[in-house]
């Protein structure tokens, strides 16, 4: 390979997707713990004053719930397409790094099942790339509607990795591609 080896390199990354901004939330909060007080001091005037440490604690319930759900967005993978390898990493809320590197010349990526479940199957499609026996799902956590498009989309940046590698092999082999010169002469 010529010395510019690995120098094509794309890179994708893929996070969850979650509408309600901390501002929202926040105000989501408010609302709830107005509504909470207002219910609460009405039952606190009837006599009914336990009522109150029940609506504190469906308030921290609901608190809870949205931490939860923000810590679960921190969720990410990051793609990398270079000549020699499409790398998966995956990292955890909690920060920890798991990563899969497969071979970009053999990698192959699929969407199963190819046609998209009816909504009231419980089944989902899920974008997986494999080689040589080493499988990786691929955005796992996003919502189903955004698979095929990102399955079309790791599909063409190991595409675009490949012929990389190719037109490297084939200047190194001296046999330069007149249109590959000069794009690289632009």
């Amino acid at each position: 390979m010529s010395d510019t080896a690995n120098a094509h390199r794309e890179r994708l990354s893929i996070w969850p997707y979650r509408s309600l901004s901390p501002r929202g939330f926040a105000l989501v909060m408010a609302a709830l713990a107005s509504l909470a007080f207002c219910i609460g001091f009405g039952f606190f005037l009837m006599g009914a004053w336990p009522v109150i440490g029940f609506l504190g604690l469906e308030l921290l319930v609901v608190w809870v719930a949205f931490r939860m759900n923000y810590r679960a967005a921190k969720r990410r993978q990051t793609l990398t397409a270079t000549e020699n390898a499409l790398t998966i990493e995956n990292i955890a809320p909690d920060g920890a790094r798991n990563s899969t590197s497969l071979p970009t010349a053999w990698v192959q990526v699929d969407l199963t099942p190819r046609d998209a479940p009816d909504m009231a199957s419980r089944s989902r499609q899920r974008v997986i790339a494999k080689s040589h026996g080493h499988t990786a799902e691929i955005g796992g956590f996003l919502h189903p509607a955004e698979m095929p498009k990102l399955a079309g989309e790791v599909r063409s940046m190991v595409s675009r990795a490949r012929n990389a590698a190719m037109r490297d092999d084939t200047v190194d082999a001296g046999h330069s591609d007149p249109q590959t010169t000069d794009r690289t002469q632009r």
